[in-house]
């Protein structure tokens, strides 16, 4: 008789398991729509036009990188959005850790004229460099 309440016992278990990951999902609802996003390397080929910058500030230098004399280049992606706003910056290659950051912080106020498929606002990902030069 114990061992029966023990395998009821465990049954309850994983069935109580169960039943709150089926809720779960239910409650989840269905799967969202997940956006295309074109390669902007695809530009000029099926109907993809480039995004066009409205807004695109220099990033700053940071006193210890101007001190340190540092001067180059960082290269981000990011996604610029049917909106024109840019989406996920991140550096591709790095130059230095603080002027990493500036370039993350100036690209992410950048604004476009979103690319267009079609004659129709799309998703995009851009590559892009910032550079950074002591006059």
């Amino acid at each position: 008789m114990p061992d029966t309440w023990l395998r009821l016992s465990v049954f309850g278990a994983l069935f109580g398991c169960l039943w709150l990951v089926a809720v779960g999902l239910i409650a989840q609802g269905a799967p969202q729509q997940t956006e295309t996003i074109y390669d902007l390397r695809n530009a000029g080929e099926n109907g993809i036009t480039s995004p066009q910058a409205v807004y695109h500030p220099e990033p700053e230098y940071t006193d210890r990188a101007r001190k340190r004399k540092i001067r180059g280049t960082v290269l981000l992606s990011m996604i610029v959005t049917p909106q024109g706003d840019v989406r996920e910056p991140k550096i591709t290659q790095s130059l230095d850790k603080e002027l990493d950051q500036q370039a993350l912080r100036a690209v992410s106020k950048w604004t476009f004229e979103p690319a267009t498929k079609d004659g129709k606002p799309v998703a995009v990902r851009i590559h892009t460099e910032v550079s950074f030069r002591l006059n």
